[in-house]
């Protein structure tokens, strides 16, 4: 029997859903993930996607919602503000901030898919497990599948392959089904017919996505040739404008300095604080990647291009000086 034979719900006509399925082929691109489901993200720059959020947001008039380690001034050079809805995971006093714990995180999600639909981006994956644990990350990410259960909502998880292990990997990937952000020019939309059990079978108005079950992330290492020390800003010269130079040279060398943006919105002192703490972060850094290309001379490639990428995230450096310890010293 074709599944053309079941009548589509909410009183759609097979014309109104070929119609909808012929625009959206001609949008290409711009096909969306299942709704009611969590997904995980592969990309090594989890802010690349954001134009293709933007481009839903515009094209579909999609109601995208982001939650990013950002501040709203940076996030706005990837997607316009006004057209979306957007927190900023940061302790600072801002009018957009969330204190960037899974608890909140979860609470705020939970309210908002009460009512209408759409896709909500959480980024800064690799920064929230570093706070509260892989564990409490992988309970967050199951509870977010149960709540979205029958909602008209759809999470995104992005992460590096390179910021966890590989039995960490294979968990969140049970929990959030990997989906492939479509590249521009990619495979046409389709509509879906999902058989559930004890349920009449339904029409899904979202794309099913690519899933890749055994295969695994290629790891490409990041460009870490540029890092270097630069010289201790003072107090006496420590301006917004100063700093503001320091987190655009540290950007430009791959560090996630995000947190540095709450020493705009403090006091001096506060700000000058936190900036020492950053440097102090990035000096080890920079230490960990002379000794990083020890350990790739006497053949650990793989853990060598793991541990530049969590460096560069500034995450994590106490255990990897404790590996870099380990490998160096013959003990391996």
């Amino acid at each position: 029997m074709s599944n053309w034979s079941h009548p589509p719900p909410n009183g759609l006509s097979a014309v109104s859903i070929l119609h909808s399925m012929m625009t959206q082929a001609r949008r290409g691109t711009l096909s969306l993930p299942l709704t009611g489901r969590v997904f995980s993200v592969v990309t090594e720059e989890p802010r690349e996607p954001l134009h293709w959020l933007a481009l839903l947001e515009h094209e579909l008039s999609t109601n995208v919602v982001i939650y990013s380690r950002l501040s709203p001034q940076r996030l706005g050079q990837h997607i316009k503000l006004n057209r979306i809805e957007f927190k900023w995971l940061s302790e600072n006093m801002d009018a957009h901030a969330l204190s960037p714990s899974l608890e909140r995180i979860h609470h705020a999600i939970s309210t908002r898919i009460s009512t209408d639909q759409g896709i909500i981006w959480v980024d800064g994956v690799e920064y929230l497990i570093h706070r509260q644990g892989f564990d409490a990350f992988l309970s967050f990410t199951r509870s977010l599948a149960d709540e979205l259960s029958g909602t008209d909502w759809t999470v995104l998880l992005p992460y590096s392959p390179l910021s966890l292990e590989p039995t960490e990997i294979a968990h969140l990937r049970r929990e959030a089904i990997p989906f492939s952000i479509p590249k521009f020019g990619s495979s046409e939309p389709v509509v879906e017919i999902v058989d559930e059990p004890q349920k009449e079978p339904v029409i899904t108005e979202a794309i099913a996505p690519e899933i890749v079950e055994h295969e695994e992330p290629v790891l490409i290492p990041p460009t870490v040739d540029k890092l270097k020390l630069l010289s201790t800003i003072s107090k006496a010269s420590f301006t917004p404008a100063v700093l503001s130079r320091r987190i655009e040279q540290w950007t430009d060398m791959g560090f996630d300095v995000s947190e540095l943006e709450y020493a705009f919105h403090t006091d001096k002192d506060s700000g000058y604080s936190l900036y020492q703490e950053v440097e102090e972060r990035i000096r080890r850094a920079v230490e960990c990647e002379r000794r990083i290309q020890m350990i790739e001379i006497r053949g650990h490639l793989v853990e060598a291009t793991k541990m530049r990428f969590r460096i560069l995230q500034l995450t994590g450096l106490d255990s990897i000086e404790a590996r870099l310890d380990e490998l160096l010293s013959g003990a391996i």
